[in-house]
């Protein structure tokens, strides 16, 4: 039997942790022999590989804030009702040209509702189909908490359309249910792959942490966190380190220049590392946001960290994934409203002067993502060749 198609929709609004917990899994499909088409709606992100995926560009559109109150395009222009009709055409026609065997939607319809404008047409499409293709939704460990209404709207869509929930997380630390309390009601569709986590290269040298690391990761948010380390690195600490500060590709580009222009002998500045993981691997102490992608870096590389969760806009999933790994003692914590140069100083000595406990987690959901996404794409399409109805 030809190798299955699968095609995953991808759209970003915000941060890029989606896209790379995407393209890692993307990657692991290809790498098994499934041919996969992304749909990709946001922003083109460069650092990130999809591998030998197809990739097929909509209309890129972004938040217009950090409270996803409306969305717009790559130049800043109203995203309008026009713009909807026509990029829902293009991702119903590229249905009709794929004819894909499985489906993928990123978040949805735990998230991206501002994306229903061409996503219902999709389950709708998917139900038209002769042989319609397995739909099913990937998300991250924890949910951001919704309004009761809400979540209850998102159990009744994945009833009706989706035949698993793929939860890119580990029951065993942190089951779906402490941050959607409606999972039971769709417990027969959900999975866990485990954490999605790129390889750890073998060679890196751990004798050498000699850098403090300051990330945010995609930039859109969290430039206080940079401006409140480069505040203690003025102050004289930790003088005898190398500080390198990533402000993200997403970053505005006003922003950049601001930071850029602060780089000095010690202090070194950039939009991307060229090997994050090598950099934290390296790294005396790190210093970011929580992340999914940056959190699984850490817990990956072992280095001492303080997470400073974002919390915008009543935000609660970096919050809630911050405090349980500072009640394991395994990272510091500083609360977004509470980050001070003097806040900051007390928590990186902290996790310095404390050996951070380890944390055993499955931490292998790319592999195990890609193997559940192409057995579940081969057992329809077996059942189609036996005759079967109803796959």
């Amino acid at each position: 039997m030809s190798a299955p198609r699968i095609m995953y929709y991808v759209q970003y609004l915000l941060g890029i942790g989606h896209v790379r917990r995407s393209s890692l899994i993307v990657q692991e499909l290809c790498e098994q022999g499934a041919h996969v088409d992304v749909i990709f709606g946001g922003m083109p992100v460069p650092s990130m590989s999809f591998g030998d995926a197809t990739m097929h560009q909509l209309t890129a559109v972004k938040s217009v804030d950090a409270g996803f109150s409306s969305l717009v395009k790559a130049d800043n222009s109203p995203f309008s009702d026009e713009d909807k009709q026509q990029r829902k055409q293009a991702l119903l026609a590229l249905c009709d040209s794929l004819q894909p065997d499985l489906i993928v939607t990123e978040t949805y319809p735990f998230g991206r509702r501002q994306m229903r404008f061409e996503l219902l047409p999709l389950l709708d499409w998917v139900k038209s189909q002769r042989n319609p293709p397995i739909l099913i939704a990937s998300i991250r460990d924890i949910l951001q908490r919704r309004a009761v209404k809400r979540e209850q709207e998102c159990v009744e869509l994945v009833q009706a359309n989706y035949q698993h929930v793929l939860v890119h997380g580990d029951e065993d630390f942190y089951p779906l249910e402490k941050s959607f309390p409606l999972t039971d009601v769709i417990a027969d569709k959900i999975n866990y792959s485990g954490y999605v986590c790129p390889q750890l290269a073998a060679d890196i040298d751990e004798n050498t942490r000699d850098t403090i690391v300051v990330s945010i990761g995609g930039g859109s948010v969290g430039k206080e966190i940079l401006s409140t380390a480069i505040a203690l690195f003025n102050t004289g600490f930790a003088a005898d380190k190398q500080w390198l500060l990533v402000t993200g590709p997403n970053m505005k580009s006003a922003d950049k220049a601001y930071f850029k222009a602060l780089q000095q002998e010690k202090l070194q500045v950039v939009e991307l590392a060229d090997d994050f993981l090598k950099a934290l691997k390296n790294a005396y102490v790190s210093i970011s946001m929580a992340g999914y992608n940056t959190v699984m870096d850490l817990l990956l590389t072992k280095v001492p960290a303080v997470v400073v969760p974002f919390e915008g806009e009543g935000e609660t999933e970096q919050l809630a994934r911050s405090e349980v790994l500072t009640q394991g003692k395994v990272l510091q914590l500083v609360k977004y409203h509470d980050l001070s140069v003097e806040t900051l100083k007390y928590a990186i000595e902290n996790a310095l002067s404390r050996a951070a406990e380890t944390i055993n987690i499955n931490n292998q959901g790319a592999t195990q993502s890609a193997k559940l996404l192409i057995e579940w794409a081969t057992q329809r399409n077996d059942k189609i060749e036996q005759g079967i109805a109803d796959v």
